[in-house]
């Protein structure tokens, strides 16, 4: 039941991304600002309308119709409605399954560095440098940063692709959820035990179910 529980959940966070489109004008993962409560390393609290900006997978709230960014390294944890999102890496990370100790997460960014040959490696660092250099082109978020303005613009911009990616993350360490990424992390008698836990379990690595399961190597 846990697991079918856990599949829907998923399965719903996939629908509400994919019913959208995701543009230059609402770079944002959900449909609209939603009651949020944010955790801090200095035990205070946020609660207030939020989402998370899709250009460094950073967490943008309402101050009545302002939109405003969360310092990141300040975040320890972000609740959304039914939604838990730990901050590794300055970067927000979606918890599929887990906890604070061991969770499979996921992150998506909107790939901006489409809209112009830009260098740099793929990923945030890219999406930066393309933020920086498209001075021309409204940015939800970014250089539109009035809720109600940007509400009446949203069916506008340019189309983004996405770029997902999924780590096992741990108290200590984030691990891509790639075999060899998980592997060149580990000490040669922890490498051992892992690939003979991959193959007593099966891990199929395209699929989050199966990515889940790792999450027991990693707590024992």
């Amino acid at each position: 039941m846990k697991k079918i529980t856990i599949s829907l959940i998923t399965l719903l966070c996939v629908l509400t991304i994919s019913a959208q489109d995701i543009t230059t004008m609402w770079p944002y993962k959900y449909p609209d600002f939603r009651d949020g409560t944010v955790y801090f390393k200095s035990r205070q609290t946020l609660s207030a309308p939020v989402n998370v900006h899709l250009l460094k997978s950073s967490l943008h709230y309402l101050d009545k119709e302002e939109i405003k960014e969360v310092t990141t390294s300040d975040i320890v944890l972000v609740q959304i409605d039914n939604d838990s999102y730990f901050m590794r890496n300055n970067q927000l990370i979606y918890v599929i399954a887990g906890d604070s100790l061991a969770f499979l997460g996921e992150t998506i960014l909107a790939d901006f560095g489409t809209l112009r040959d830009i260098g740099g490696a793929y990923g945030s660092s890219a999406n930066v440098q393309a933020t920086n250099q498209l001075t021309s082109i409204d940015i939800g978020g970014i250089t539109i940063t009035n809720h109600m303005e940007l509400k009446s613009k949203k069916d506008g911009g340019t189309l983004l692709p996405l770029a997902r990616k999924y780590y096992i993350v741990t108290s200590e360490k984030i691990y891509p959820a790639t075999r060899k990424g998980i592997e060149s992390e580990l000490s040669g008698s922890e490498k051992e035990a892992f690939k003979q836990f991959v193959k007593q379990h099966k891990i199929n690595w395209k699929r989050q179910e199966s990515l889940i399961t790792l999450l027991e190597f990693f707590k024992n």
